[in-house]
């Protein structure tokens, strides 16, 4: 059964389209608005298939509506008594159209199309939903338990299925990590993010491997599956937990943050290389750092970094450290207090990126 809501300032207009309806069947009427404020909160709180919208309509016009409304968004059917209107509506990416006054026949023509497009949203919400969970089964489900360390991640999708990833494994006495993201979103930059992750797991094995050569190794690898169209950045971190030195690659990846026991930032690892399977043979650099006891590592995806408002601002990310101070024991709290944030921050507009954040604490 299809669900809709119906959106016209004038009611004698909303009991007919609603009438027709109940004759065609197969729909179910779950609320009405006479104008865009209102159906706004009817939208919003019923999640319709279709939306039946009026275009002419005082204060806002319901192109506006439709154009304002966020992801994912129902089907919108477009009514207007002027045929004139009826083009511009597929400027905003309509279902479809009907003149004033509806008749049965064209109503009926309308909910065919409309049931084939729900049908196969909903095959594909279905399938995303299991690319998914088997994404989410690559990830590692527990972090390695290392003592004198507080390891955590969290992980967002703007789709379901993402572009970034995370990983951490013991090599020999050392652990290695990783944050990575894929360039783009959804179900083809999710399919590579797994790809690199595999593929860099497995580069681990080469424990005779330096640091750069791994790296060179990984970039080959991606290149030549992806002939340059994707790339990933990352942030690759080997640490000596004897010592607390950290020994990194950042290939084109946001700054990864060094928090001190006070919560004050004292360092950011940027760039030593571009990302990787962006060129055929670039080179991979590394640089060390020192991970005091009390310090913490923050790395964060660039759906961090670059999370906006409604007014288009970005996320200060100097409220890491903030956050830090409050959860400094408890690193997969601070993973997730970063997720929060990000949600909190970018409020109805969820789907702009892959927010991801790893952490690594040292506790002693």
């Amino acid at each position: 059964m299809m669900r809709a809501v119906l959106v016209d300032d004038e009611a004698p207009a909303r009991a007919r389209l609603r009438a027709l309806l109940g004759e065609v069947g197969g729909v179910t009427v779950v609320a009405e608005a006479d104008n865009a404020d209102a159906a706004r909160v009817q939208i919003a709180a019923h999640t319709p298939d279709v939306v039946f919208l009026d275009i002419e309509m005082p204060e806002e016009r319901g192109t506006d509506l439709a154009a304002s409304l966020p992801e994912p968004r129902p089907f919108v059917v477009f009514a207007t008594a002027y045929e004139r209107f009826a083009v511009d509506a597929f400027q905003y990416d309509a279902a479809d159209y009907l003149l004033k006054p509806v008749t049965r026949q064209r109503l009926q023509a309308t909910l065919g199309r409309l049931h084939s497009k729900i049908a196969a949203r909903r095959e594909a919400v279905r399938e995303l939903a299991e690319a998914s969970r088997a994404q989410a089964h690559l990830l590692p489900r527990v972090l390695p338990s290392l003592p004198g360390y507080a390891l955590g991640a969290a992980i967002l999708p703007a789709r379901g299925v993402g572009g970034d990833f995370y990983a951490a494994v013991p090599v020999g006495p050392r652990l290695a990590m990783v944050l990575g993201d894929v360039s783009g979103k959804g179900m083809a930059a999710g399919l590579i993010a797994s790809s690199v992750q595999a593929r860099w797991e497995a580069a681990l094995r080469h424990e005779d491997l330096a640091l750069a050569d791994m790296m060179t190794a990984l970039n080959h690898d991606v290149f030549a599956s992806t002939e340059g169209s994707r790339y990933a950045t990352l942030v690759h971190v080997v640490l000596d937990p004897a010592t607390g030195a950290l020994r990194y690659v950042n290939a084109g990846h946001p700054p990864a943050l060094v928090i001190d026991a006070a919560g004050h930032e004292t360092a950011r690892l940027s760039a030593t290389a571009p990302a990787v399977g962006l060129l055929e043979a670039p080179s991979f650099p590394a640089a060390t750092h020192a991970l005091a006891p009390g310090d913490t590592l923050v790395v964060v995806s660039d759906g961090v970094t670059e999370a906006l408002d409604a007014a288009g601002s970005e996320w200060d990310v100097t409220e890491v450290s903030h956050l830090v101070a409050r959860h400094r024991h408890d690193a997969p709290a601070l993973a997730a207090a970063v997720i929060d944030a990000i949600r909190t921050h970018r409020g109805a507009h969820q789907g702009q990126d892959d927010v991801t954040v790893l952490v690594l604490g040292r506790t002693a």
